[in-house]
């Protein structure tokens, strides 16, 4: 390990042992969201990822900002994407707070939910039913008590995936749920279209792993659940937990033949650990016919993300 990548690891367990949630901030008007080409967007979502809500007002707010600054857009969205680590210790008041926001807000018709480790580490049983309960009133579907889903939007499929038990960092995720995962796959990319599946945690020895986080991968069925994904095409997978900014391991392939990759997406409530660093990051998605455009956003801010990455503004060409 590199003395940067130590040092960038022991600065980060230091925050998380202490956050701050102290600063609210304002979302500006003068950089709404604007689409590469609004008349020919087919699908359009927004996702962030760890959010870590602790019981605060401040915090609550910063998470509105969300939604505020989408609703100062013009544009339309469909969905919202929320990729584990709601709450940062898995109380019932925290959860009190994030459902109260998405509760109330007007702008985004879909909201996708699934657990991350911080939600599930103490109390899986009863927050599992409290975020899929949700789900289930959010997209009008019954999860049947799963850890996992699909649903479709303008005949795009997104499929969540997570952890069927307790966990300290990984997942466990059954051979059922694999299956499910296979069978849905199989459905949604049989037209061609791009199918986007989103779980907390990240596939081994992807985006930097293990060097950046010794336990940040999907733990042991990580190459199961990988190997299904990439017998299709236009697959993108979306994971949060890894804190990891924007920065050059934000994005990769998983198979480029297949036109299979994975999205890092920043954590929203803390500062991140590489490159781009603030937090209230998360990116936009326009989806075309033969492309997939992701922008990334200040959502907490209402500002477009600056700086020298390749990864701030980038599109995926469809096979």
């Amino acid at each position: 390990m590199s003395l940067k990548t130590f040092i960038v690891k022991w600065e980060a367990q230091l925050k998380a042992v202490n956050p701050k949630y102290d600063v609210q901030y304002e979302v500006s008007k003068d950089e709404p969201i604007t689409f590469k080409d609004s008349e020919n967007v087919r699908l359009s979502f927004a996702t962030i990822a760890d959010t870590h809500l602790v019981d605060n007002e401040i915090a609550e707010k910063n998470l509105a900002n969300v939604f505020e600054d989408i609703g100062n857009s013009k544009e339309k969205f469909d969905a919202f994407l929320m990729a584990g680590d709601i709450a940062e210790y898995g109380l019932k008041k925290e959860y009190n707070r994030f459902f109260r926001v998405t509760d109330k807000q007007k702008v985004v018709p879909n909201v996708f939910l699934t657990m991350g480790n911080h939600d599930v580490r103490f109390f899986y049983g009863k927050n599992q039913k409290i975020i899929m309960d949700k789900v289930n009133e959010y997209l009008k579907i019954n999860t049947n008590g799963k850890s996992y889903y699909s649903y479709d939007i303008n005949g795009y499929t997104f499929i969540v995936i997570g952890t069927e038990k307790r966990v300290l960092e990984k997942a466990h995720i059954t051979q059922a749920q694999i299956d499910f995962l296979d069978k849905e796959l199989k459905r949604g990319t049989k037209d061609g279209k791009p199918v986007f599946v989103m779980c907390h945690q990240a596939f081994l020895e992807t985006h930097g792993l293990p060097e950046v986080w010794k336990t940040g991968d999907m733990g042991e069925q990580s190459d199961q659940v990988r190997a299904v994904m990439e017998k299709y095409k236009n697959v993108i997978f979306i994971n949060g937990h890894l804190h990891g900014g924007i920065y050059e391991k934000t994005f990769e392939w998983l198979n480029k033949e297949n036109n299979v990759c994975s999205l890092s997406v920043p954590g929203y409530r803390k500062e991140n650990n590489f490159g781009i660093k603030p937090c209230g990051m998360g990116y936009y998605a326009e989806v075309y016919d033969n492309k997939i455009v992701f922008v990334a956003r200040n959502f907490m801010k209402g500002e477009y993300i600056k700086g020298d990455c390749e990864f701030v503004d980038f599109s995926i060409d469809l096979i």
